[in-house]
């Protein structure tokens, strides 16, 4: 039969060794509001190149960039347009020539390199963010 000192020692050191796998489960695969904040960047991503898309639809269509996010909204075909996943604000967008535009946003980190290279158009740092592109005509 165990003594109780025994018995506390032995729970103690379990409890110290599940401690330990928890602890380095978040090193390996981080806590999850890293991971939140890593998946709410890449859809950001993804809904800045839905964007992109509807403005080379509008370009083909019309020979011309919209003048706001707004108009390429009303766009019959297109429909609403995403908006931050967290804070629900639309995306940036501005005309910067003829067919030249930038759209923006605010990223919590920078973008996952295991996933995007960093020759990737859309690799980001943490923050406000801007990329530059040019409409193409869409087949």
């Amino acid at each position: 039969m165990t003594s109780g000192r025994g018995g506390v020692v032995a729970v103690v050191a379990f409890i110290a060794v599940v401690a330990a796998v928890v602890a380095a489960g978040f090193l390996l695969v981080g806590s999850p509001a890293a991971a939140r904040r890593e998946r709410l960047d890449e859809r950001r991503v993804t809904d800045l190149e839905q964007v992109s898309r509807a403005v080379n639809v509008y370009w083909t269509r019309r020979d011309r960039l919209p003048d706001t996010l707004v108009v390429l909204a009303a766009e019959p075909g297109l429909g609403a347009l995403p908006t931050d996943p967290d804070t629900g604000v639309a995306y940036e967008y501005r005309t910067t020539g003829s067919r030249a535009y930038e759209l923006c946003a605010t990223f919590a980190g920078t973008s996952n390199r295991s996933v995007r290279s960093p020759l990737d158009f859309w690799a980001h740092g943490a923050g406000r963010q801007c990329f530059s592109l040019e409409a193409v005509a869409v087949r």
